[in-house]
């Protein structure tokens, strides 16, 4: 722990903080020991801020755990209502039609007419707030630059920075004073781009600009779970670390040092690769989604009287969960009326409705994830969602078939520890203990994975939410 440094005489106090898709944390280190610090009462850890932000209608923001009972509170299980509105602007058109071939015609200078159309969006009129979820995904995102939200536009650099606020004022209430100087994580890659890379990075930075930092440092992740473990290392090893979180799959495989100071310790340590690919949680829990749900919600009926296959871009709205009350439009309420009456599903797709027009996406969402993290303990776990008569959502998935649904990015994950061994250049023998971090690391699966490469007796966990800050805090006492 660290001392209180109200009225002491610090030289200086480094800050690491790791912004991640699912959870956020920070740490101070006072040079000799590292405190991960407290962020949100309402969490299961106190220590891990959810990278929540609910914005509701009359401004108010709420960050973390209380952001999404808020959204759940207020959301859920009400009538969403839609309203086509004027945008105020003029899109201007040319038009012209089949010229005059007569003697007597005679064309005007300009031979095309211009004509104005109004341009129109639907918008929801009675929301009563936002939930943003997973806004490290959209970092990368060069479509994505912002989103009105009651009719004021904000910059994902705006939306990113109020989840950055709160840790913000944690540290600088913890130091006693404003600490402007941190070291921030980043994955290995943000993206398969090299442009989409570097547009993350740059979109971050800004996000701490505006939450108040002014001397930011980024600091690869995997590497800084390294440091972590390697300022207590007491011998010359190969080390490995894997980091799955809620966005990305990240390596890095390290030689530490062995003097008995921690600056030496570091000084002697090499990084010998580092490899990663945007692959992780989320994904894992949209093909669970796809897997076990849309058939309960009428993915494989057949409607009308040719027996059409259902139209599968609504139920990829699902995980789009933020945007699915956009499907919750007249048209479609009335299409998806008509197709139950001719369905060879008809209670799942009234299911299908009711979850729509019920505003029941993120409790679908967050029921996936429960049951995820439960095959993490158990053999089988329980997808549960209902409402009255009209919408029943419940399957089992056993540990077995949660495997076989996520090989394709298993397989992913694979590549990268393999492409990380390979820029290293050694082999799974030369690897002496291998470190997991990120709650996706917790999967079976995953840790059968490294088992089956390393040996069960390399395996080694660190704090699922936390190492990474913990590293970077170490790191900022050295950039």
């Amino acid at each position: 722990m660290l001392g209180d440094f109200r009225g002491i005489a610090v030289t200086e106090l480094f800050c690491g903080l790791d912004f991640g898709t699912t959870n956020s944390s920070v740490a101070l280190s006072d040079g000799r020991r590292v405190e991960v610090l407290p962020l949100d009462p309402a969490n299961d850890n106190p220590r891990s801020l959810p990278s929540l932000l609910y914005i509701s209608s009359d401004g108010e923001r709420l960050v973390g755990r209380t952001a999404a009972n808020t959204f759940i509170e207020r959301n859920v299980d009400r009538e969403v209502i839609l309203k086509r509105v004027d945008l105020g602007v003029s899109i201007e058109g040319y038009v012209a039609s089949e010229p005059d071939k007569s003697e007597s015609y005679r064309p005007p200078e300009d031979e095309a007419a211009a004509e104005a159309v109004r341009a129109h969006a639907t918008v929801e009129v009675n929301s009563p707030g936002r939930l943003f979820q997973s806004l490290k995904t959209y970092l990368r995102n060069r479509s994505f630059d912002g989103t009105e939200v009651f009719d004021r536009h904000y910059q994902i650099e705006e939306l990113v920075a109020y989840i950055l606020a709160p840790m913000k004022r944690a540290v600088d209430q913890r130091a006693g004073r404003p600490v402007e100087k941190a070291v921030f994580g980043r994955p290995v890659r943000f993206s398969n781009r090299d442009e989409e890379n570097v547009l993350a990075e740059d979109r971050l930075r800004r996000a701490a600009l505006i939450a108040g930092f002014k001397d930011i440092t980024f600091f690869y992740e995997p590497v800084a779970a390294c440091v972590e473990y390697a300022v207590s290392a007491d011998r010359i090893q190969r080390l490995m670390v894997v980091d799955i979180g809620g966005g990305t799959c990240d390596v890095c495989i390290m030689e530490t040092g062995a003097s008995h100071s921690q600056a030496a310790r570091l000084a002697e340590s090499r990084i010998l690769s580092v490899s990663g690919v945007p692959v992780a949680g989320d994904a894992i829990d949209r093909e669970l989604i796809r897997a076990r749900v849309f058939p309960c919600l009428g993915s494989r009926s057949r409607y009308g009287p040719s027996k059409l296959p259902m139209p599968q871009f609504i139920y990829s709205s699902i995980c789009d969960w933020q945007n699915l009350y956009k499907l919750n439009t007249e048209e479609t309420i009335n299409w998806l009326i008509a197709a139950e009456s001719s369905s060879t599903q008809p209670e799942a797709i009234r299911g299908l409705r009711t979850l729509i027009q019920r505003n029941y996406g993120y409790p679908l969402v967050r029921k996936v994830e429960q049951a995820k993290k439960m095959l993490s303990t158990e053999w089988r776990a329980p997808i549960e969602l209902h409402h009255a008569d009209a919408m029943h959502i419940s399957v089992e998935v056993e540990r077995s078939e949660f495997t076989d649904i996520i090989a394709p990015l298993l397989d992913d994950m694979r590549r990268s520890i393999l492409e990380g061994e390979q820029a290293a250049g050694v082999r799974p023998e030369d690897i002496d203990c291998v470190l997991t971090t990120g709650g996706t690391c917790l999967i079976p699966a995953v840790r059968r994975m490294l088992v089956q490469r390393y040996g069960e007796d390399k395996l080694l966990h660190r704090d699922t939410f936390t190492s990474v800050a913990s590293g970077l805090a170490v790191v900022a006492q050295y950039s």
